[in-house]
């Protein structure tokens, strides 16, 4: 496949492909791309000017002072920031409202295809150190959904580890031989390991398409935590089959399957909003939308040709390899001429949120150092301006919270400041008449409502679009309403806690602190309330200061502070109460928080649920005793290990590591000596006894 020079031309045949074999009814084009940015960007630009004198009209009344001016400066960007996001909603909810598909404008259809498919495609699901039950329960309910369809033949399944605990090892390739058995789906589905883990998930991806992806003509990437319907993933493939300038299709993956109380409330307002906020993404984004690094379709050769990450010159974690490998990726396909869709319609795709605040915000941890990496790229040559855009914003969903801090505390200075300010009512020059001070308070009360409008006005206008159609059924009924309000609540008590740790982590990253890389929690885990504390501890304590400053300052301004002095005193409480699995469950006998996919479970959904209720519930067993004891897992293990013979460094090692087990056991040995032993093929019971009884032997009698 070549690459496309003219990422606006019709023409197939640059990509090699017959006009006569393509589908037009499902060809990605829209009238008006710049008329949509303009018209976009333009209602931003005049809300955030208006917005921005707006607020200096209201401290500016009677003089402005520096500090004033700072905190006109940072209200202005957050606003901006908010700006957008408001528009993009507000533009979805047209486009919802009227039934309208986000990229052709026209009324909304559901794909149908014509023939069956005639590419070849992988499905790539990479891991690290995660359940392998879990990973196989949804493999196999995407498989069997696959089969489904008639159209099993055109795809293939690849497991890409890079797992680094030897137990959690052994169990991956006992789970894929048993997958590959009770599918029928040798040859269909293939299990791969890593030895070295280099550049974590895009390395992984990187060396699979250097080893295997030339024989597959496009990829869909999943999560360890992925599941996709059958027809989801044949409607990809047809549609980058007849959109041969098609780089990324990216659909929107729904969060479902947990069912404590943070995680049911992020569940929902996902299911109600996330359809909203997506259709309007792509309708300004187009043929430049942005890539999720999961749930989505990849042209193969493009990838491989376009989509080398570079490594960032310096010290992690602003250098060194890039993690958050997504953006960067769909910047390099639109440098290419390769163009990225998002396509909002491409229901039956789903993912697996953390069941908690805490793990929610280690998550982020992870994401804001990768986000901020691409800081580095916003003026790197080449990239198209709305992958800049991009960069800008990933920047930004980390950056907003110090931001939004800086205002809020530099608002504090202001507000002390002018308490200490005595006015003269006649000044030096002579006049007959006073000067008194402004009452800006109309103008303060229309700015704050202004400025909250922004930030709930798309998410209640969803909710109602909800609580009006035909599914409301599918959402609670009339809860969703009671739903709505307390997410609402919910979410604006939560977001001063989010911006202090998004605050704490954009902190850490600047000052060189790298974070590791770990398995998400997937399990509905709660948080002990003597966890929560010891987390949100400084917290609580910069709540209570600030609030007892506020209040010695200004008792209005404390008032006007105290949602977001609320929510950070509050902070360990709110995180123990919404972790709780308990309190998750009463929600949804109430009917709270409820989505679609509980109560009309799809097939791939309860196909999950089913096989991850039949997994044994037990930790992963000692994979090291597992190959000594069991000789069908021993020969697998061999199988699937790299032909390859060790050096004489190697043997030796090995031969220390084997006198050790045999003289004390399995768990004298580290993770390290067990990851030595399973890299080579592992030697059964009866050899390790026979050495044993050598040594034995050759050991003295006992001369007492």
């Amino acid at each position: 496949m070549n690459r496309i020079s003219d990422p606006m031309s019709d023409s197939a045949a640059k990509n090699g492909v017959d006009d006569d074999n393509l589908d037009p009814t499902v060809k990605l084009r829209g009238p008006g791309v710049g008329s949509r940015r303009i018209f976009l960007f333009g209602a931003s630009i005049f809300a955030t000017a208006y917005a921005a004198w707006l607020m200096a009209d209201v401290l500016g009344a009677d003089q402005l002072t520096v500090m004033e001016m700072v905190v006109i400066a940072f209200f202005t960007i957050n606003f901006a920031w908010i700006s957008v996001s408001f528009f993009t909603g507000i533009v979805g909810i047209f486009l919802r409202g009227f039934g309208l598909d986000a990229i052709t404008l026209k009324r909304l259809k559901p794909i149908a295809r014509k023939g069956s498919l005639r590419s070849k495609n992988v499905v790539v699901i990479p891991v690290y150190n995660e359940d392998p039950d879990r990973v196989f329960a949804g493999l196999r309910a995407s498989y069997e959904s696959l089969a489904a369809t008639g159209e099993i033949d055109a795809f293939d399944f690849f497991v890409l580890s890079d797992t680094r605990d030897p137990d959690i090892w052994i169990a991956e390739e006992v789970a894929w031989a048993k997958a590959c058995a009770d599918l029928k789906a040798r040859g269909k589905i293939f299990f791969r390991r890593r030895a070295e883990n280099t550049e974590r998930k895009s390395g992984n991806l990187k060396e699979f398409c250097e080893t295997y992806a030339t024989h597959y003509d496009h990829m869909i990437v999943f999560d360890a935590d992925s599941v996709m319907s059958g027809e989801a993933m044949v409607n990809m493939a047809y549609l980058m089959e007849n959109n041969p300038d098609a780089g990324i299709i990216q659909s929107p993956p729904q969060p479902t399957g947990r069912q404590t109380l943070f995680a049911r409330i992020l569940q929902f307002i996902s299911r109600v909003h996330g359809p909203t906020m997506s259709a309007g993404l792509s309708f300004w984004c187009m043929g430049s939308s942005n890539y999720w690094g999961h749930n989505a379709i990849i042209r193969v050769q493009a990838f491989i040709d376009c989509c080398g990450l570079p490594v960032l010159s310096g010290k992690p974690p602003m250098g060194g390899h890039i993690l958050s490998h997504d953006f960067v990726e769909a910047a390099f396909m639109r440098k290419a001429g390769w163009r990225c869709w998002l396509i909002p319609q491409l229901e039956g795709s789903w993912e697996e949120l953390p069941p908690n605040l805490i793990d929610y915000a280690i998550r982020d941890r992870r994401w804001c150092q990768g986000n901020m990496q691409h800081a580095r790229l916003l003026f790197a040559p080449g990239f198209r301006p709305l992958s800049r855009l991009h960069f800008f914003m990933g920047v930004m969903s980390f950056g907003s919270s110090p931001l939004w801090l800086l205002l809020l505390l530099s608002s504090t200075i202001a507000t002390l400041q002018n308490t200490q300010l005595t006015y003269s009512f006649f000044p030096s020059q002579f006049t007959m008449f006073p000067q008194w001070p402004v009452d800006r308070s109309f103008e303060m009360l229309v700015l704050l409502v202004f400025t909250i409008g922004m930030l709930v006005v798309p998410k209640i206008i969803s909710i109602l679009m909800v609580f009006l159609g035909r599914d409301r059924k599918k959402y609670g009924g009339v809860m969703v309403l009671a739903s709505g309000v307390l997410e609402t609540l919910y979410s604006a008590l939560q977001a001063p806690i989010m911006m202090m740790l998004h605050a704490q982590f954009v902190f850490s990253v600047l000052t060189g602190n790298q974070v590791g890389w770990d398995a998400q929690e997937r399990d509905d885990t709660g948080v002990p309330f003597k966890a929560a504390l010891k987390t949100h501890r400084t917290i609580i304590v910069i709540g209570l200061i600030w609030g007892a400053v506020a209040l010695f300052v200004d008792t209005a301004f404390f008032w006007w502070l105290s949602p977001i002095l609320a929510g950070l005193v509050l902070a360990p409480w709110l995180t123990y109460w919404s972790s709780s699995l308990a309190i998750g469950r009463a929600a949804r006998r109430m009917k709270l928080f409820v989505t679609p996919e509980e109560t009309e479970s799809p097939e791939e959904l309860a196909t999950l649920a089913r096989l991850t209720a039949e997994a044994p519930d037990e930790d992963v067993k000692d994979g090291l005793l597992r190959l000594i004891e069991d000789p069908f897992a021993n020969a697998l293990h061999s199988a699937l290990l790299p032909a390859r013979k060790p050096d004489r460094r190697t043997q030796i090692e090995i031969g220390i590591i084997y006198e050790k087990l045999s003289r004390l056991g399995v768990e004298s040995l580290t993770k390290d000596e067990k990851l030595k032993i399973l890299s080579w093929p592992v030697k059964p019971l009866d050899q390790i006894m026979a050495g044993k009884k050598d040594e034995n032997a050759k050991m003295p009698a006992n001369s007492s």
